[in-house]
């Protein structure tokens, strides 16, 4: 059975997704505190968790960089959503 916080971070990481990919820098910095937020209670599955940490160091670096320079950065940030999503 899914968990209800699997769940979550699956519409989570879409919405992360969708931002990033539209370029909406307002949307992506809320996805990313919420990611922020549930992966604490992922810390108890390593694999999970280390993912998640790429994914919020990767997306906290597409939100720091220049907006006309941020395709390279946000297309590392779509290349991690995947890997944690196949481990949900």
């Amino acid at each position: 059975m899914v968990s209800t916080n699997r769940l979550l971070l699956h519409a989570l990481l879409i919405g992360l997704g969708g931002a990033v990919h539209r370029n909406d820098e307002a949307a992506a910095d809320r996805y990313h505190r919420r990611i922020s937020l549930i992966a604490g209670h992922f810390e108890t599955n390593a694999p999970v968790s280390d993912a998640l940490e790429r994914l919020l160091s990767a997306s906290g670096h597409w939100l720091a960089t220049k907006t006309a320079e941020r395709y390279e950065a946000g297309q590392r940030v779509l290349e991690l959503i995947e890997p944690v999503m196949d481990l949900l």
